[in-house]
């Protein structure tokens, strides 16, 4: 007995015909392959975990003048300032006061920047 409840199950000799007990090797053998299979499932899953991102649920604060500036206070450990007029700048200036969740991950990949240029 190994532990409390769990048998240490060896293959037999059957004294009588002189063959090994299959029935505990196959079991034995199925142990083995859905140990290796939650293994492998433990991996799978820790590697699509694995993404370099965070998500966080913070609260929009900012005095009158701050906002005029851009300046938006996120939770206790960041400051966000955003262009005044642009999207994001309205969006936090309508959230002052509230919970919002800020999901910050990686683009993806390298991408290749293209200038526009204006008919020079």
């Amino acid at each position: 007995m190994l532990a409390a409840g769990l048998h240490h199950r060896t293959p037999r000799f059957d004294e009588r015909s002189g063959s090994r007990n299959w029935s505990v090797l196959v079991g034995n053998r199925l142990t083995l392959l859905v140990g290796v299979l939650l293994i492998l499932m433990g991996f799978v899953a820790g590697r699509a975990s694995d993404r370099d991102e965070t998500v966080v649920t913070v609260q929009v604060s900012s005095a009158d003048h701050e906002v005029m500036e851009g300046y938006f206070a996120l939770g206790d450990s960041m400051t966000l300032m955003a262009k005044p007029g642009s999207d994001v700048y309205r969006f936090l200036g309508r959230q002052r006061g509230r919970k919002i969740k800020i999901t910050m991950t990686e683009e993806g990949g390298p991408t290749l920047s293209r200038l526009q240029r204006d008919g020079r």
